[in-house]
């Protein structure tokens, strides 16, 4: 007779029933069958907020347009962009309100004045003492408060490597946040990602990122900083999944990424591949550099001997030669472009 146990890769919502495969580190879960979300041992959430994505014409349109706004000299991108991917993932993040105060106690070296005297000779050889200012390291006690009322976030997975997830992460709005519905984005078939990082983890991983800040800004204008002691108050923690798209597409042969806010479908980063074409075009610039630097190195040498109008040429010239030649090489050195929506 077969066994009933549960398999240690699946988790039986509570709602639903439903089986769904989870990783081994994942701590809140979002059922793939009705969208309830829970932690691994059943007990419900606490604030649960979404945003609510567009869908997959919208997220290429606006994928298309980066293409257009991007592709340079290279007219064939927007028809040979083959799109093998159009991803929409849900991430989860923890946010939570952070108040903060520290107290700390250190020094600052300050230059204190101080009055000296010393024999000097005068122009007739008679010696007289003479008062100067002199300065000394001096060491002055700091005994001061930090306070601070933050937003902070948290990506709840520990090892999420997606292309430009970190900068789309950091352009969410959460005031623009709803009430979590998933019955409003099933129809979009998105990814779910559970959280790896339940609520204690998250608060008291902000609260010593918000006491590491708070001592890095003590420790800043000090020369010793002996002792920095945070309280935190954390409120208002909110589990928010966040929609996050990947497009994959291939041109030429190659494959190349586009990270889109799924709320908005722009992009926020994505890469433009260089053509052949254009880094022949680009070595041939950067050839042009070289021998423009050399002549315009001749004539400023030339012209400091001569006149003045020789010697500003050959420094234009030398000029614009390096500049040919740093972006040639440079161009033809890379294997795509980098560039934000």
């Amino acid at each position: 007779m077969a066994s009933e146990a549960q398999a240690p890769d699946m988790f039986k919502c509570p709602v639903c029933n439903g089986n769904v495969k989870v990783g081994p580190d994942d701590v809140v879960i979002t059922c793939t069958y009705c969208g309830s979300t829970t932690t691994i041992d059943g007990k419900e959430i606490g604030e649960h907020l979404m945003e609510v994505a567009v869908d997959a014409d919208s997220r290429l349109e606006a994928f298309r347009k980066f293409l257009d706004k991007n592709k340079g000299i290279n007219s064939s991108l927007i028809t040979g962009a083959e799109v093998v991917e159009n991803r929409l993932i849900y991430v989860p993040v923890w946010t939570a309100k952070v108040k903060a105060d520290s107290w700390y106690k250190g020094y600052k070296t300050v230059q204190v004045p101080v009055q000296k005297t010393r024999r000097v000779r005068d122009s007739d050889g008679n010696w007289r003492t003479e008062t100067y200012t002199d300065y000394e390291t001096g060491y002055v006690p700091v005994q001061d408060e930090i306070h601070s009322n933050t937003d902070e976030r948290l990506l709840a997975r520990k090892g999420a490597r997606l292309y430009g997830l970190e900068e789309y992460l950091a352009e969410i709005d959460l005031s623009k946040t709803v009430k979590y519905n998933f019955e409003s984005i099933k129809d979009l078939e998105p990814d779910m990602l559970n959280a790896e990082i339940g609520q204690e983890e998250f608060e008291s991983t902000v609260h010593g990122r918000v006491a590491d800040r708070h001592r890095s800004q003590a420790k800043s204008g000090l020369t010793e900083l002996f002792d920095c002691r945070t309280q935190t108050n954390v409120s208002g923690t909110t589990y928010l999944q966040a929609p996050f798209s990947l497009i994959r597409y291939k041109f030429e042969g190659d494959l190349y990424k586009c990270a889109i806010d799924g709320k908005t479908g722009k992009v926020v980063l994505g890469e433009i591949p260089i053509t052949k074409a254009q880094r022949m075009l680009w070595t041939l610039l950067g050839l042009i550099g070289i021998v423009l630097a050399t002549v315009g190195g001749e004539l400023g040498f030339i012209g400091l001997a001569t006149e003045t109008t020789t010697l500003l040429i050959g420094i234009v010239m030398a000029i614009v030669g390096v500049v040919m030649t740093f972006f040639g090489i440079r161009v033809l050195l890379m294997t795509q472009r980098e560039k934000k929506g």
